[in-house]
């Protein structure tokens, strides 16, 4: 039974047994995320309220809005992509994200929907 096979079987349950010994379920992941998502929520939190107290008919807190949602599955995306090794960078994404994501709703999105025909205003 030594066949081309039960080799591969056996570089496959090598594997998996190697894959298990870093992450043993879909939801484990780095504890150097959950310092970095606390600073990302107070920080939407912070922005959230700003956004709210800009009397422009209520864009800033749609883009704010749009942008949370941009936020979430960006982080959502690293989660799964490297959950038990993040980079710096991946860090910041999570702290700091919202923060250009809302400029960017903000400023662009109007011209965005405007190059589609969609009315703004």
């Amino acid at each position: 039974m030594n066949g081309p096979n039960s080799e591969e079987q056996a570089g496959a349950s090598g594997t998996a047994q190697a894959q298990k010994t870093v992450r043993a379920n879909w939801t484990d992941y780095s504890p150097a995320f959950n310092e970095a998502m606390a600073t990302g929520l107070k920080v939407q939190a912070v922005l959230g309220v700003l956004t709210s107290l800009i009397l422009d008919m209520g864009e800033a807190g749609r883009s704010f809005l749009i942008a949370l949602l941009c936020q979430w599955a960006t982080v959502f995306i690293l989660l799964v992509r490297r959950p038990m090794a993040p980079t710096k960078v991946d860090l910041e994404i999570v702290r700091l994200g919202i923060i250009p994501l809302v400029f960017i709703v903000y400023i662009f999105g109007p011209i965005l929907l405007h190059s589609l025909g969609i009315a703004t205003k």
